[in-house]
């Protein structure tokens, strides 16, 4: 016999629906797959954290300008500074690599004809 509700009429036993445990299921495995790859993101910020590498020292780099010259002007971006140097009417554009401490290019600026 039905159990009575609240009113007094009797209540209706449910009927499982038929792709109820297959949906319960895969709820359950992602839920605890959101679960593991969260513990692995905390895992690898951890690690890295942990495990920083050693950054090398720079090497001390020995810029070569001709006699008489003036450094305009630094940049520095990254690991790679530029060197403006001007002697006169010549400008030229020395590209530094800084952790290497080697010149990567010279790129001298020319009027317009």
């Amino acid at each position: 016999m039905a159990e009575p509700d609240e009113i007094g009429g009797a209540v209706e036993p449910e009927a499982q629906q038929p792709g109820l445990k297959f949906l319960e299921a895969a709820v359950y495995i992602m839920g605890g797959l959101l679960v593991l790859m969260l513990l692995g993101l905390l895992a690898g910020i951890a690690w890295k954290l942990t495990h920083r590498s050693e950054v090398p020292p720079a090497q001390p780099a020995d810029i070569a300008i001709p006699e008489g010259s003036n450094v305009e002007g630094v940049t520095l971006d990254g690991d790679r500074m530029a060197v403006h140097v001007a002697k006169g009417a010549q400008h030229e554009i020395i590209i530094i690599d800084t952790r290497k401490g080697a010149v990567i290019s010279r790129v001298r600026l020319a009027p317009a004809q």
